[in-house]
């Protein structure tokens, strides 16, 4: 069902449109923390470990090709919202030539680069195969992460945040079933959990792209809409490939500082990486609220509703704030719970590890959050350089603060890695919307559609 988000109050639109998005982002997080989980109490602390030491870098890959898919996306919301029909199919049509492209480079270059990755990220000897098998069986499912994330990227960009719920759901389900299934029954090991990921995500792609292109007339593209429009292409790749950089160059200086914890051994691995799950679990409501204003920013920028973007914004920030405070109190007094539903073996130095961590980094939810407003509403009107260039403030700031004081702090420079780099892209994005925003009029005017 495609929703027009030009009309109607911007509140109750981005209410009814987030909290879909909500939901599958937990349930598409399900598919990470079911590894976790799964692999910590079957596997056990080295296995865990092994996972962990990938996860920056796994992150760095897809989110590349997520913001290829979303950037993509972006023209056909903006198309959309014009009221252009045969603009959104164009662009459909073009961008699965774009992603489909970028996603085979992607998927080869990083396939035959595992080993290299892992030696520069200090990986442990002890863990070093496992997390070998784990990230280039990761790797393969690239593509297949490509063919869900576009079909859920146009979905959304139509006003459908509901439909790739309901795959997501099913694939999670799949997802736990199949990760039990090949770690215990066919005993393949900390493989088996990529493997049961990669699969999952396939079946779920697949019967999403049957369906959809039954119910929606707007997808069922005529024969010249697959022929690559270049015109189309630019515009795409314009937005998109910013969007895609961004997302790496935030995983980047994650994979340095996964470096460095990886100097201090499995205990400070594990727990971090159950510290870190803690923390992605309570930026879930900005992170659905900054996929729901792409939406709606990129909407009504094509159909020139400028002042409803403003409304937007200050709708989104305000619940931001009050579920980002919400989530802080809660991780700082039930933090020790959630680090532990991650381990099998509950040892005291590795609570002590997740614990010290989220008191570091829980106080600073807000700036997080506010992080994914800003940068989806400047990514939804087509300006992606900046947020791109946000992207490198937090990697700047994680490595300076992380390694620059290491010699001095030890592994609590670490911990305030990832708190500089929120405050740093925060400070950064809301003073360029806030410039951007006296622009928009003239840009609209003079900006010619793709």
């Amino acid at each position: 069902m495609t929703t027009d988000m030009t009309r109607g109050k911007p509140l109750r639109l981005l209410v009814a449109f987030s909290w879909p998005l909500l939901v599958g982002n937990v349930i598409q997080m399900a598919y990470a923390l079911a590894d976790m989980v799964i692999v910590g109490q079957l596997l056990g602390e080295r296995a865990l470990a092994a996972v962990g030491a990938v996860g920056s870098t796994i992150f760095v890959v897809l989110g590349f090709v997520f913001g290829i898919t979303a950037g993509v996306a972006v023209v056909t919301a903006q198309r959309f919202g014009a009221g252009d029909p045969r603009g959104v199919r164009q662009s459909v049509g073009t961008g699965v030539w774009v992603s489909a492209i970028i996603a085979g480079l992607v998927t080869l270059a990083c396939w035959l680069c595992v080993d290299p990755i892992l030696r520069m990220l200090n990986t442990p000897a002890d863990v070093f195969a496992l997390a070998h098998d784990y990230l280039a069986i990761s790797f393969l499912g690239t593509p297949l992460m490509v063919f869900f994330n576009f079909q859920s990227a146009t979905l959304r960009a139509l006003g459908d945040s509901r439909t790739p719920l309901f795959f997501l759901a099913g694939a999670s389900l799949l997802n736990v079933v199949l990760d039990i299934l090949f770690i215990t029954v066919f005993d393949m090991g900390v493989g088996g959990a990529a493997w049961a990921t990669n699969t999952a995500i396939f079946a779920s792609a697949l019967t999403c792209l049957l369906l959809v292109t039954r119910r929606l007339p707007e997808l069922r593209l005529r024969l010249n809409d697959w022929r690559p429009h270049p015109r189309m292409a630019l515009r795409q790749l314009w937005i998109a490939v910013p969007m895609g950089l961004q997302f790496s160059v935030t995983g980047l200086g994650a994979m340095v500082l996964q470096a460095a914890i990886n100097t201090f051994g499995v205990a400070q691995m594990a727990g971090m990486t159950a510290a870190r799950n803690v923390e992605n679990v309570a930026c879930q409501l900005p992170v659905a609220l900054g996929q729901a204003m792409a939406t709606y920013s990129a909407q009504n920028y094509g159909a020139g509703q400028l002042g409803r973007i403003r409304a937007g914004v200050r709708a989104s920030v305000l619940i931001t704030v009050v579920s980002s405070i919400a989530m802080t109190a809660l991780a700082l007094l039930f933090g020790d719970l959630f680090v532990a539903a991650f381990l099998r073996e509950r040892t005291p130095e590795v609570l002590t590890v997740g614990r010290h961590m989220l008191w570091v980094t829980a106080p600073f939810f807000v700036p997080l959050g506010l992080i994914f407003i800003f940068r989806n509403t400047l990514q939804g009107i087509g300006r992606s350089l900046l947020p791109m260039l946000a992207g490198f403030v937090e990697m700047v700031m994680r490595m300076g603060v992380a390694l620059g004081l290491l010699h001095v702090l030890g592994v609590n420079a670490v911990y305030w890695g990832d708190p500089a780099a929120w405050v740093g892209a925060a400070v950064l994005l809301i003073v360029a919307y806030w410039a951007y925003s006296f622009r928009w009029p003239h840009e609209r005017e003079a900006e010619p559609c793709p």
